[in-house]
């Protein structure tokens, strides 16, 4: 059962004390403690930057893997809250890099659109960023998981280790991208149970389980697992069932790996999730170093055996397999290069050293060295004007409806979800309104406008919508950029729809929302689709028709899935952030 004392009761300190801990025990380790990053401080800025980064919590992620030929920062959230896209911006600064950076992000929403946003905002700049997946857990499995896909789990860590290890070789951004992008799609994890863990200053994890029942498939976030076995089963018939689950290819929902055991070069990762005595962890790796030989003929070519990524206390353990040899031949890459860069010395802290350390100087500690970690100045040769009294007015207008509307917005979402979109959009209207009297349309410059309300976003809003938001405007502004310095199209309303449409494919890479899943874009999709076609008219027209639709829409993600989802309701409220952009098209096309 987890424990539910602790030494820190509350967690107001916690993370801001842990991160100074950490660093404390390594000389080269450096903390910006504002923003909650952990950077090394002689990375070379001729490789690419890795950086990887989550809610704390999980500790020794992500911040016990920065280091040479590892990462080169990490950025951390509350317990359980993943960190911001300016957080994730500023540790950049801090660690530049002249080939570009490299986000390794576990598949959670929130993590996934805040690095996200980061990404797009970076890319604005000039630089080279690419996100890889961490996403490898197999109890979801491909029929539950859906448009979302597997969770992140310890695979995630393999994959910090093997991108941070090639980027100290000095290869070039798309080869190190790549090259990650294959490691995260060749493993996968299982994990079990005997509880949930317990966060300091709440209440007993719902679900709780008692003395005499485990559970298979659980998350890193209390999330239940995907099976509950009581009594609990031996250690040998529970590790049997695990590793089926890795394993097994006649399991179309789980077989997400071929594992060929005559030719492969297999690594196996056992992970404490944080509860589990040491002790009991080296029996239990011998128990599945023992299964995978006597069941599957597979004898691993490495194994680790530790604490890794946690769930706090929680007293659980998973199991990763990591197919190597699929690896390299999708890579293009020797099996025995990348054995190497996974034995490969690194002095970050948490990660088993398997050589010896190379001595560094010892580094300052201070920030010196990182870059300017302001908002960096437009660059852009050409500008899109337009009318500035016509500018300001439907912005104006759009924020207007937005203040309007945060009532209505806050009840359905109250019913549906956890109640904050509305103060979550009027925080954001209302910073608009600021900018306006502050004088950002009086030039008519949109492409100012935008990268004001790219700011804003960031500033103001918090939350899935914030992120979503923000990821949209971020690509809309590069798309916008693009526009006015190519010239294609002659008109403003051309050149603002082009845009929207490349912003919108851009958001679709980091969200696995479509029509019909009852989200905001149930109307931002066809409102561009509509705006491309027919203009503005056509756009609010679209926009109006869809977000009347979400009222008979079932939630597919998110919260409202699971609060107020009842799919044997025939109507529900309308989605509130749906409603809300529909709300600000309303104001953008002049009407109130």
């Amino acid at each position: 059962m987890a424990a539910t004392k602790h030494f820190y009761p509350l967690p107001q300190g916690l993370v801001d004390t842990a991160l100074n801990g950490l660093i404390a025990s390594h000389s080269d380790l450096a903390l910006l403690s504002a923003d909650k990053i952990v950077y090394h401080a002689t990375h070379d800025r001729a490789h690419v930057s890795v950086l990887s980064g989550g809610g704390s919590g999980h500790e020794p992620a992500h911040s016990g893997y920065v280091g040479q030929a590892m990462l080169a920062a990490a950025v951390c959230g509350d317990v359980f809250a993943s960190p911001s896209a300016k957080q994730v911006i500023t540790a950049c600064r801090a660690v530049p890099s002249d080939e570009g950076f490299i986000f390794v992000v576990t598949n959670y929403t929130g993590d996934m659109l805040h690095f996200g946003l980061a990404c797009e905002k970076l890319r604005a700049e000039g630089y080279k960023v690419g996100i890889v997946q961490g996403a490898d857990d197999v109890a979801v499995g491909r029929k539950n998981g859906g448009m979302v896909g597997r969770r992140g789990l310890a695979g995630t860590i393999i994959i910090n280790k093997l991108v941070g290890a090639y980027a100290a070789t000095g290869a070039k951004f798309d080869d190190v991208f790549s090259f990650g992008k294959h490691v995260g799609l060749n493993l996968v994890t299982i994990s079990a149970g005997l509880d949930h863990c317990h966060v300091p200053g709440r209440p007993a994890a719902y679900g709780a389980l008692d003395a005499s029942t485990c559970e298979i498939g659980m998350g890193i976030h209390n999330e239940p697992g995907v099976r509950s076995v009581s009594p609990i089963p031996p250690i040998d018939d529970l590790t049997s069932e695990l590793l089926k689950y890795l394993l097994d290819q006649t399991d179309l929902d789980r077989a997400f790996v071929p594992f060929n055991a005559d030719a492969d070069e297999i690594v196996l990762l056992v992970n404490n999730l944080g509860g589990i005595s040491t002790l009991e962890l080296r029996a239990i790796t011998q128990v599945a170093i023992t299964i995978l030989k006597r069941d599957w003929n597979i004898t691993p070519t490495r194994v680790l055996a530790g604490t890794f990524i946690t769930s706090l206390n929680a007293p659980a353990f998973s199991l990763t397999l990591f197919n190597a040899s699929n690896t390299a031949a999708q890579a293009g890459l020797p099996v025995a290069q990348v054995l190497e860069l996974f034995d490969a010395p690194t002095d970050a802290l948490c990660w088993p050293r398997t050589h010896k350390v190379q001595s560094h100087t010892a580094a300052t500690g201070n920030t010196n060295g990182v870059e300017d970690g302001g908002h960096q100045k437009n660059k852009f040769a050409s500008d899109i004007l337009v009318n500035p009294a016509e500018l300001r007015s439907r912005i104006e207008q759009a924020a207007y409806n937005v203040i309007a509307a945060e009532p209505k917005l806050t009840e359905w979402d109250t019913e549906m979800g956890d109640g904050d979109c509305g103060t979550t959009v009027e925080s954001g209207a209302n910073g608009v309104l600021e900018a306006l009297q502050n004088g950002v349309a009086d030039s008519g410059s949109v492409l100012k406008v935008v990268d004001a309300i790219v700011n804003i976003t960031e500033d103001k809003m918090g939350g899935t919508l914030g992120a979503v938001f923000g990821i949209f405007f971020a690509a809309f502004f590069t798309a916008l950029v693009e526009e006015a310095s190519s010239s294609k199209n002659s008109t403003a309303e051309a050149v603002l729809s082009s845009a929207a449409v490349t912003a919108l494919a851009s958001l679709r890479t980091h969200t696995p929302a479509k029509e019909g899943d009852r989200t905001v874009m149930d109307v931002l999709i066809p409102f561009v689709s509509a705006l491309e076609k027919g203009g503005i008219s056509a756009g609010l027209a679209a926009a109006e028709l869809a977000a009347q639709g979400t009222r008979r829409l079932v939630p597919k993600l998110g919260r409202a899935t699971y609060v107020g989802g009842n799919a044997s309701r025939h109507e529900f409220p309308p989605d509130p952030g749906a409603w809300a952009l529909y709300e600000i098209v309303r104001g953008l096309a002049g009407s109130n």
